[in-house]
């Protein structure tokens, strides 16, 4: 044995060649028991587990898509743009963007939008970018040939002409949109237990005095559905600007309420929004987002940022009307900068 071993020793360090001198007189023995290498149930449960996450993958897949497609919502798709060549938009797969349209009124109807954010999930960066427009820029309505206030497409062509306008002007792809109305914003913040954010004493004041509540200042104060909604709306105090950025602060409270609830509550709030919103999302779109949220998305920071900004735009009148001329091309380039890269520095108002 002695022999064999030293004649093996050699082939791997010089690669001489070996003989057996003598046929061992004994097989060569196993290794002991314990030394083998135990895959097998490691295996098994790796393959349970594997198992598991596919059924609940499944399992869950079916229920969102069952639920989105039995809820009710209105669902009214979006054509593409036919006043601009998708080739001048800008563009990203790592970034989804989609139009939120806030109506005072039904969904349904073609109401002037009060609230126009754009939600831009930005996988690259691992952000959430919130986006309003803000509803007195005066520009082009590529259907009507001619400059108008922004929140005047909706009542002209609905969704459809806010879509194509925004892209139109500000040279963005838009992939989808969400229409509500006021009844679904506040029932979404009751169904998540309210939303918690800064009030000053001046906007404590005008809540309390619109909605017989008492709602106090500070830093950390949660309103139910009906106050948040009286605070979305608050330009009295102070300006346009101020109330979209009350806006933008709403949405990221909801986005960081939705983070805490359990999924009960989650489901409670779908049961009681579906019905209420108008989409061009299909019951698969909707079930790829709720994935999406689902793998990580709602832990993504959340910046907020308006369009146009202060140097990109000047107030005038116009027919008699008080709103903001644009610098297009300024607000388009920074618009598509603050989007698809992670240049633009956020100054909130």
């Amino acid at each position: 044995m002695e022999d064999i071993y030293i004649s093996k020793k050699k082939r791997q360090s010089d690669e001489i060649d070996f003989v057996f001198l003598d046929e061992p007189s004994s097989p060569i023995p196993e290794p002991p028991e314990e030394e083998k290498p135990r895959k097998k149930k490691k295996h098994r449960f790796l393959k349970f587990i594997a198992t598991l996450l596919v059924v609940a993958f499944v399992f869950s897949s079916v229920f969102i898509f069952v639920f989105a497609a039995m809820s009710g919502y209105t669902r009214s798709d979006l054509e593409a743009n036919k006043y601009i060549s998708s080739l001048e938009l800008k563009s990203s797969p790592l970034v989804s963007n989609i139009l939120l349209l806030g109506v005072d009124g039904k969904a349904e109807s073609s109401s002037r939008s009060d609230s126009m954010i754009l939600v831009s999930v930005d996988f690259a960066h691992m952000k959430i970018k919130l986006t309003s427009f803000l509803r007195d820029s005066w520009v082009e309505i590529p259907s009507k040939g001619k400059k108008a206030k922004l929140n005047s497409a909706c009542s002209s062509g609905g969704p459809q002409l806010v879509v194509d306008t925004i892209e139109y002007n500000f040279g963005v792809d838009i992939d989808h949109y969400v229409m509500v109305d006021f009844d679904m914003f506040t029932q979404i913040i009751d169904s998540l237990g309210g939303v918690t954010v800064e009030v000053t004493e001046k906007e404590a004041k005008f809540i309390n005095s619109t909605t017989r509540q008492k709602v106090e200042s500070g830093e950390n104060v949660t309103l139910n559905g009906e106050e948040a909604l009286v605070y979305c709306r608050i330009r009295k105090l102070d300006s346009d600007y101020m109330r979209t950025y009350r806006q933008r602060k709403v949405i990221s409270a909801l986005i960081n309420q939705a983070k805490k609830v359990g999924v009960s509550a989650l489901i409670e709030t779908m049961n009681n929004v579906f019905p209420l919103i108008q989409t061009d999302m299909s019951a698969f779109e909707i079930t790829g987002l709720a994935y999406k949220a689902g793998a990580g998305v709602l832990a993504f920071d959340i910046e907020s940022n308006r369009v146009p900004i202060d140097e990109h735009m000047k107030v005038g009148t116009k027919n008699g009307q008080w709103v903001e001329i644009v610098d297009i091309d300024a607000a388009r380039e920074y618009l598509r900068d603050y989007i698809y890269t992670n240049k633009i520095k956020i100054e909130e108002d």
